[in-house]
C-alpha cells in the first residue's frame, strides 16, 4: 500500500472571509469551487490547499464524533516560502494581518520566519531562505 498526499484541506467557520482572504491576500489561484460555496480548492504551485465549510461537517463525520476548535491551535501550520519577508509583510499589513510574532532567524536552517493567522484561525508561516547556514 501507498500513500500519496494530494492536498490539506481546512474545515473553516468562516468560509467566505477566509476564500477572500487566501484568493484575496495570499493571491492564490481557485483551482475548482462548488456552486453551493462550501468547497474551494487553491492552487499553491506543488500542492492544493482547499476550504470547507465546518458547518457542514456534520454531512460527513457521525454524529458520535466529537469534534473540537481550540483558538489556540496549531496542529496544522501552513508554511509559504516567499522572496522578501520585508515586502510580504508590509502586504499583509496593508490587508490588515496581525503578526503574531516579528520575524526570526533561524539560521541553522538557512531561513527568517514570521507566523499569523487566516480569518477561520488557521496558522500560517512564511518563510524567506538566507544563504547563511550554519555547519
Amino acid at each position: 500500500m501507498k500513500f500519496r498526499y494530494i492536498y490539506t484541506r481546512l474545515n473553516v467557520e468562516n468560509f467566505q472571509a477566509c476564500k477572500s482572504f487566501y484568493r484575496d491576500v495570499l493571491g492564490l489561484n481557485i483551482r475548482f469551487e462548488d456552486d453551493m460555496d462550501e468547497y474551494v480548492e487553491f492552487d499553491a504551485d506543488a500542492i492544493r490547499i482547499t476550504l470547507f465549510n465546518r458547518q457542514k461537517l456534520g454531512d460527513f463525520i457521525p454524529k458520535s464524533e466529537k469534534l473540537s476548535y481550540d483558538d489556540h491551535s496549531a496542529q496544522i501550520v501552513l508554511t509559504f516560502q516567499v522572496n522578501n519577508l520585508e515586502e510580504t509583510i508590509t502586504h499583509l499589513k496593508h490587508h490588515k494581518v496581525e503578526l503574531l510574532a516579528p520575524p526570526t532567524s533561524y539560521p541553522d536552517r538557512g531561513f527568517l520566519s514570521t507566523c499569523f493567522r487566516d480569518p477561520g484561525g488557521n496558522l500560517i508561516e512564511i518563510e524567506q531562505m538566507t544563504d547563511v547556514l550554519i555547519s
